[in-house]
């Protein structure tokens, strides 16, 4: 099997909040980041030294889907909403059930929440846009295959 064959592709994925399965149509932002600081050691001019800082701010995971009628399970992703359990996002393969890649976070928050621009002129989709805040996602690659 050639290395093209084994890249995993980005349009199927599962995501679990708090523990509940949902459906989204797009999630962006899936990230985590660190801030360093540089610390320059006196007498040595060859190098210096990055320690980690403190976290200043949390990441941001942004998840989208359209609105449906008489919709009752993602009603609650309403800004101030916790996610004490968690957020899972796999991506998962064209055949199968064993996950290509997880991201994982412990906690989050939903933390801003919005709606595309109502047009009467228009006859696309609503969708809505949940923005989660959260403490850093674990990345685990699945290698069975690899």
């Amino acid at each position: 099997m050639s290395m093209q064959n084994n890249l995993a592709r980005r349009t199927k994925f599962r995501v679990i909040l708090n523990g509940m399965p949902l459906g989204f149509s797009k999630i962006s932002n899936i990230s985590s980041t660190m801030e360093f600081e540089t610390v320059v050691e006196g007498g040595v001019n060859d190098r210096v030294h990055y320690l980690p800082k403190p976290r200043q701010s949390m990441d941001k995971l942004i998840l989208e889907y359209g609105i449906a009628s008489g919709e009752l399970t993602r009603t609650t992703l309403t800004a101030g909403y916790e996610l004490v359990r968690g957020i899972i996002i796999m991506v998962m393969p064209e055949t199968g059930m064993v996950p290509t890649a997880t991201y994982q976070a412990n906690w989050g928050i939903v933390t801003k929440w919005e709606i595309d621009t109502l047009d009467a002129g228009s006859s696309g989709l609503l969708i809505k846009k949940v923005e989660i805040s959260h403490n850093g996602l674990n990345e685990t690659i699945n290698k069975i295959g690899l």
